[in-house]
């Protein structure tokens, strides 16, 4: 069980804090997929990194090059973040993708839970939450 130690809700597009906080690397890594720019990757994403829902991206490489592949074939992609929940061992973040100022035929909200280890993101795993037929 999360003991939420901090819990940020990020509505106003706030990505410039940099402050070394947990909330602050995970801004930076969705601020990495909505810019394109991947000169932060080695700063914000351990070594081993490992997204589990794409495992054949390793590393901060392989996020590099995932970032401009799908930067290219989707330039509109945006992703939101609604809300941080953290605590010294796990990150849960909610949010949602698309394009900027997108109010229908939103996927639902994602949920992000990310292992961070010596201040940077190490795993993560996704999970789809599905909005109801309307």
């Amino acid at each position: 069980m999360i003991n939420p130690v901090n819990v940020i809700s990020i509505r106003n597009g706030d990505t410039s804090m940099d402050d070394g906080s947990a909330r602050s690397v995970v801004m930076r890594y969705f601020d990495m997929w909505n810019t394109g720019d991947t000169t932060i990757a080695d700063q914000i994403l351990h070594p081993d990194w490992v997204d589990h829902a794409h495992p054949e991206v390793g590393g901060p490489a392989g996020v590099k090059q995932a970032v401009q592949t799908i930067r290219a074939a989707r330039p509109d992609l945006h992703f939101t973040i609604h809300s941080i929940l953290s605590d010294n061992d796990l990150i849960a973040v909610v949010g949602s993708i698309g394009q900027p100022q997108q109010t229908t035929n939103s996927p639902g909200h994602l949920i992000w839970l990310i292992r961070p280890l010596n201040g940077l993101m190490a795993e993560m795993w996704t999970y789809q939450q599905n909005q109801p037929p309307r």
